[in-house]
């Protein structure tokens, strides 16, 4: 069962920084695709290295796909964040004139 819980973290780990890029990417673009499919051998090797079977693919599918989930909304908010930033320090700015 420690096998089992290590590899979903791993795979979560590996996989959020993808969907947080993924976000920065437009809809269905080369980026947007790699984001999501070059985690996937990675994946593959953690499962396949901790000895775990086939059986064992659909739960390393659903923490890949939280992961990007995750990853996503973490990288929105970020950037949402500094939208709202950027624009609070151009009104800030002194107006000549």
């Amino acid at each position: 069962m420690v096998r089992v819980t290590a590899v979903l973290l791993i795979v979560m780990f590996v996989t959020l920084p993808f969907g947080f890029y993924r976000a920065y990417t437009r809809k269905l673009s080369l980026r947007w695709f790699l984001a999501i499919h070059v985690p996937v051998p990675f994946v593959f090797l953690t499962r396949y290295e901790a000895g775990l079977s086939y059986w064992f693919i659909p739960f390393t599918f659903a923490a890949c796909v939280a992961a990007q989930i995750v990853g996503s909304r973490i990288g929105r908010w970020w950037i949402g964040r500094r939208l709202v930033t950027h624009v609070a320090a151009k009104d800030l700015e002194p107006h000549i004139g």
